[in-house]
């Protein structure tokens, strides 16, 4: 048995569930920007229903990330007090049921409180994730799984055009509007794939029944020191203090932070700035969003593969997608053309997605231990989601339709996150060094003893693991 297939058959239990469960994440979160179009001058229209202006419906988007920026570190905590099986289905339940009952809400304070709960709920749920990737993977070999997740994130933005596009002809049918069929079918699905991942998500390798004891040992035995374990005490505050002194686990957040509050904005009103170019109805407009979307699918599939085969480090991706991302808010700042501003909108968002997984491995590759592991990355996605908050206040009503200010605002977080890559790069650049030509290294032994090399005939560190738990 060679150690692709195990690789393989860990990929089949593990990651479906993974990606159902950000898949569904994202389709519950990203639904707002395209409810805002859905049934537009119609008595159907979720604004008119809730009596709402657009500077309003910012707050939409503010509120849900409050309460997220600040359980994100203490929910991913939670996970060593539980289990990964357990403490996602946990986030997966409530904001299943809290975005089902949006459905009934009668004006803005009902929805702007559900809001706040939602982003209480689903908090932890990406650092988790993340964290529950390094119980069984190494290092280099995340990146494709983190792009995974990350491409069904740009994915679900398709999903959600067709979603809301299907809908809009429903209102008014069984006395609901097709923002509240929106609402009440996504909220409901997700709670039965939060059923699902209680059944079939697994934990660790160590209590796994679908693996031999001989799997397991393997698995173990292949991480490096520094990875995470079943084993580890419930939580290090050494680890947490050894986290924050790291000048990269700033750095790493700063960089998210510049990039996200240069790009959510954007993406959050997208279907709303496609409507204003006045080259679409409000009935189609959703599907207006889906080549941007399409095409972040795409790149995040290139990008993770570039790393993935040791074709290129993490670092050339990022500067290479945020120098992308700047170049096309310079020229939506500049043209006035409606099909001109069309297309570099959809490569500034191309840009802005694309980089995501490929940010988080670059950043897992510097950890150490479980809790630093869970700290330092929900701390980062902590940060990052301040561009929540921020992003979508900035493209107020006022600057409609050019929004050059807010475009000027984008470039100079976008420029300081260009600056933050340079720093950061110099000081990681022997770790990623070293990542890399591991990699490119498994690589060529995998290549060359492709028919030949059993699994358990490669030499590997002595270890002690005890498998009389089975979870």
């Amino acid at each position: 048995m060679e150690e692709r297939k195990l690789l393989r058959k860990i990929d089949f239990h593990l990651m479906p569930m993974l990606i159902l469960l950000y898949l569904f994440k994202n389709l519950d979160v990203n639904n707002v920007s395209y409810l805002v179009t859905l049934n537009k001058g119609t008595k159907y229209n979720i604004l008119e229903q809730l009596g709402m202006t657009t500077n309003e419906w910012a707050w939409v988007s503010t509120i849900y990330f409050i309460p997220f920026v600040i359980f994100e570190i203490p929910s991913t905590m939670l996970l060593k007090k539980t289990t990964p099986r357990i403490h996602q289905f946990r986030i997966a339940l409530l904001w299943g049921a809290t975005t089902a009952c949006q459905a009934a809400v009668k004006n803005k304070e009902g929805l702007y409180a559900l809001r706040f709960f939602l982003g209480l709920f689903e908090a932890g749920l990406y650092p988790s994730q993340l964290t529950h990737l390094t119980y069984w993977y190494r290092p280099d070999e995340i990146t494709t799984r983190m792009a995974f997740l990350g491409v069904l994130g740009s994915f679900s933005s398709v999903l959600t055009a067709f979603i809301t596009y299907g809908f809009s002809f429903a209102s008014g049918h069984g006395n609901l509007s097709a923002w509240q069929y929106v609402f009440l079918i996504e909220g409901l699905a997700t709670l039965c794939v939060a059923v699902l991942g209680l059944f079939f998500l697994p934990n660790f390798p160590d209590t796994s029944k679908w693996l031999s004891d001989e799997e397991k040992a393997y698995i173990i035995a292949r991480l490096p020191p520094s990875s995470p374990k079943s084993t580890d005490k419930n939580f290090s505050w050494k680890h947490v203090k050894a986290s924050l002194k790291r000048p990269t686990l700033v750095l790493f957040a700063f960089l998210r932070l510049f990039q996200s509050l240069g790009t959510y904005g954007l993406s959050f009103w997208l279907p709303s700035i496609i409507l204003e170019f006045g080259i679409t109805k409000a009935s189609t407009t959703p599907l207006m969003t889906v080549p941007s979307a399409a095409m972040s699918v795409i790149s995040g599939i290139l990008f993770s593969y570039g790393v993935d085969r040791a074709k290129i480090t993490p670092p050339y991706l990022v500067a290479f997608s945020l120098t992308i991302t700047f170049a096309a808010f310079l020229v939506l700042t500049l043209v006035t053309n409606s099909a001109v501003l069309y297309a570099f909108i959809i490569l500034a968002t191309v840009g802005a997605s694309a980089d995501g997984s490929v940010m988080s491995s670059w950043m897992n590759q510097s950890l150490d231990g479980s809790t630093e592991v869970g700290f330092s990355l929900s701390f980062a996605n902590s940060v990052a989601q301040l561009g929540g908050i921020i992003g979508p206040q900035m493209f107020r009503s006022r600057y409609s339709p050019r929004y050059t200010v807010p475009y000027s605002i984008c470039l100079a977080f976008l420029a300081s996150g260009i600056i933050v890559l340079s720093f950061l790069w110099y000081l990681t650049r022997s770790t990623t060094k070293k990542t890399f030509e591991e990699r490119r290294q498994r690589l060529q032994e995998r290549s060359r003893d492709k028919n030949e090399k059993p699994i358990y005939n490669t030499r590997i560190p002595e270890v002690e693991v005890s498998f009389d738990n089975k979870v």
